[in-house]
């Protein structure tokens, strides 16, 4: 039989088997929570640590090739298994890449050419003008698969090229400058000839309209691509013609103002064609767009790079550009950062004559006397950078450099606006007016509730509003747009009085019941107060929507919306961050009430009875020494109801535009980082650079909790220590 005194020196077996066990579930779960999170962080590391990985070129392959002509043109197919390259005298040769540069096609197409030019974003369809002004079109085919082929294997087919019938441009006149523009059937083919401009309207390859205008020689000309504008380069300026059939309208011209003798020395486009760039004969480069101004389209100069003399390239679906210096530097560029990214090729830098992207831009081909180099690039998302997402872009068609976020790109080209800024702004932005609304209330709540309100009181109150937490976030959105957002639409001006002058309703209620004389105070119930303040914020919000109507016609003249939009000049959505703090308020005040309210309630008893026994009044005693004691647990709460905030999706996503912008207005929407990661991640595959993009907003959005939850805890035992010895 187990002895009592030595069941009590050594305690029970089956207690101390039971502890050892508590603590070995709770001490698993809780490396299981830590080690979880570690592995959240270091996946999220690892899928956006891509995007900031520096490009790569190494030589995949090279060859040798006639050099008794200079290129003009050199490019490839979309499955990179033919290179094509146009020359000087008028011949035509395709390579095999398989083969090593072996010439699997090759004509001499015109003779003596006196002009060449390739369009931009198909440089397959090319035309040679001649000295007798005639101009000769080409289209070269690739085959679109190539199927039933080893890895040594030749291809199957071979590429095909169609020859339009000539167009005489100019009679017996050398032909010093081409650029043609292709929609669907039509064709607009302009042309220099001695000091003309002549231009030429086809359709189905028949002449429907021609004009011709003086004034241009040694000029370099631009089609645009949908043969809309003209882009005329002379040595110090530019002009610029807006075309329709037959005929060519002066719309601008820019005076470049170069010093020390420096002039332009060539033009092209992005990719896109929607962004010029002028080279110099420094070998500066700058970004010339059109922007609106004043509901005026005007051409500006919008980027600038110190770029040395060297052969040039670019990309044709991205704003990549590569220079290849005679100093063995080959540099890429992206027109979104200041810096490019450098790379040594000394074997490479003599006797450079052509350089050119792949379509897709996987490859970069160089060619140097007698020989072709084929250099493999990775650099999978160049538009990607700090400086991209942090700072301000000048992207085509804006009017200054901005932050935006669109992740689809609206044009051609692929690559979307990515940045962060206006999201961490939107996420801030909403979650201080939510805090703003939320913090008052529940703190306010919390010491009302633990250390005014009766205890029957209580037991009511505090699991009522704890039980709010676990309302659906999807229900609190829902109804803030479909339901509040009308209300608040239609009675702001009630809106606006009860936000401003309820409180102080309640700071008079309290002068008063303070002044009334203590024989009647002590005749009336304790808790009398509690149920003066209900029926008192009824009848306010009653008077408030009674009022506003007679605000709105005899001070306003009109509705408030109206007025706020029109008079005050200030943007107005229905669906507003005024509306997604009201909302998140719901689920950030049980957050905070539960913590403080705790905190205000485990305050020692014994405290208060002392200060109220030294003479200190319930409010004196509150601001003193309650507040003081709790503080840890009220700044805990707090904390949490902005690590709340900062991570609500659902309410965002529903009750407000999803509009990024930074504006502080508070009848404006925004865009947090938790609801643009649920917009935006079913769009993509993995593969994607906005999909990299989304899981940085993840890392940012969960290191930025992260990091405040931990110097809250920090805060919180300082304040602990701090007021232990109360």
């Amino acid at each position: 039989m187990t002895n009592p005194a030595n069941a009590l020196m050594h305690g029970d077996p089956r207690r101390r088997f039971k502890d050892k066990l508590a603590r070995f579930f709770v001490s698993v779960g809780g490396l299981l929570v830590i080690s979880t999170l570690v592995l959240i962080f270091f996946y999220l590391i690892c899928v956006v640590f891509p995007l900031f990985k520096s490009p790569h070129i190494e030589i995949s392959q090279q060859f040798k090739i006639p050099s008794s002509d200079h290129p003009v043109q050199i490019g490839s197919d979309e499955q990179n298994q033919f290179l094509f390259r146009y020359s000087d005298n008028g011949t035509l040769r395709v390579f095999s890449v398989k083969e090593k540069g072996k010439i699997v096609f090759q004509k001499n197409l015109v003779q003596k050419p006196s002009s060449f030019f390739s369009l931009p974003s198909s440089p397959m369809h090319s035309a040679f003008g001649l000295q007798d002004g005639t101009v000769h079109f080409h289209t070269l085919r690739f085959p679109s698969s190539i199927s039933n082929q080893t890895e040594n294997s030749s291809p199957s087919r071979l590429p095909e090229l169609r020859q339009d019938p000539p167009l005489l441009l100019a009679d017996n006149e050398t032909i010093s400058q081409l650029s043609f523009s292709m929609q669907e059937n039509q064709r607009l083919v302009a042309g220099i000839a001695g000091k003309n401009l002549i231009l030429v309207w086809q359709e189905n390859q028949r002449e429907i309209a021609r004009t011709q205008l003086e004034g241009f020689k040694n000029a370099k000309i631009l089609l645009s691509q949908n043969g809309k504008t003209l882009f005329a380069l002379f040595d110090e300026r530019l002009s610029l013609y807006h075309l329709s059939l037959g005929v060519a309208e002066h719309i601008q011209t820019v005076e470049f103002k170069m010093k020390n003798g420096i002039k332009s020395s060539g033009m092209g486009f992005f990719a896109g064609g929607h962004s010029l760039f002028i080279r110099f004969t420094d070998g500066h480069l700058e970004k010339w767009f059109n922007v609106i101004e004043n509901n005026k389209k005007r051409f500006i100069m919008a980027q600038k790079w110190p770029i040395k003399n060297g052969i040039f390239a670019t990309e044709p679906y991205r704003h990549v550009f590569a220079t290849f210096s005679q100093k063995d530097d080959l540099l890429l560029w992206h027109t979104r950062n200041k810096k490019p990214t450098s790379f040594k090729f000394p074997l490479l830098s003599k006797n450079l004559k052509a350089m050119s992207f792949s379509v897709h831009g996987e490859y970069l081909y160089v060619e140097q006397a007698g020989q072709l180099t084929q250099l493999h690039v990775n650099n999978p998302y160049p538009e990607v950078s700090l400086y991209s997402l942090w700072n301000k872009i000048w992207y085509e068609g804006y009017e200054a450099p901005s932050y935006i976020w669109q992740s689809s790109p609206s044009r051609e080209i692929n690559e979307g606006k990515v940045s962060l800024t206006p999201l961490l702004f939107g996420s801030i932005k909403i979650a201080a007016y939510s805090l703003f609304f939320s913090i008052p209330l529940a703190l306010g709540g919390a010491i009302y509730t633990a250390y005014f309100m009766p205890a029957s009181f209580r037991k009511v109150v505090k699991p009522t509003i704890e039980i709010m937490e676990a309302l659906p976030t999807v229900i609190l959105g829902f109804l803030a747009a479909l339901w509040l957002s009308p209300i608040i639409e239609k009675h702001l001006i009630a809106t606006g009085l009860i936000f401003l002058f309820l409180p102080l309703l309640f700071v008079f209620a309290g002068l008063i019941w303070s002044n009334l004389p203590k024989a009647w105070r002590a005749k009336l119930p304790q808790n009398l107060h509690f149920y003066v303040l209900l029926p008192l914020i009824f009848l306010f919000g009653y008077g408030a929507c009674w009022v506003a109507p007679f605000i709105e016609i005899h001070l306003l003249g009109q509705d408030a919306r109206t007025f706020v939009t029109e008079v005050l000049g200030v943007n107005f959505e229905q669906r507003n961050t005024l509306i997604v703090g009201l909302a998140m308020s719901f689920s950030v005040i049980p957050t905070i009430f539960t913590i403080a309210e705790d905190a205000i309630f485990s305050v020692p008893r014994h405290l208060t009875n002392g200060s109220l026994a030294l003479g200190a009044t319930y409010w004196q005693t509150l601001t003193g020494v309650v507040l003081l004691t709790a503080s840890p647990g009220i700044f805990a709460a707090i904390m949490m109801g902005l690590g709340r905030a900062i991570g609500e999706t659902m309410i965002v996503l529903m009750a407000t535009g999803n509009t990024p912008i930074m504006d502080w207005n508070l009848f404006e929407g925004a865009r947090t980082l938790s609801a643009n990661i649920a917009i935006e991640m079913p769009k993509y595959d993995v593969s994607n650079t906005q999909y990299r993009v989304l899981f940085l907003s993840a890392f940012i959005l969960f290191s930025f909790t992260f990091l405040l939850h931990t110097l809250a805890e920090f805060a919180r035992q300082r304040l602990r220590e701090k007021y232990r010895a109360l």
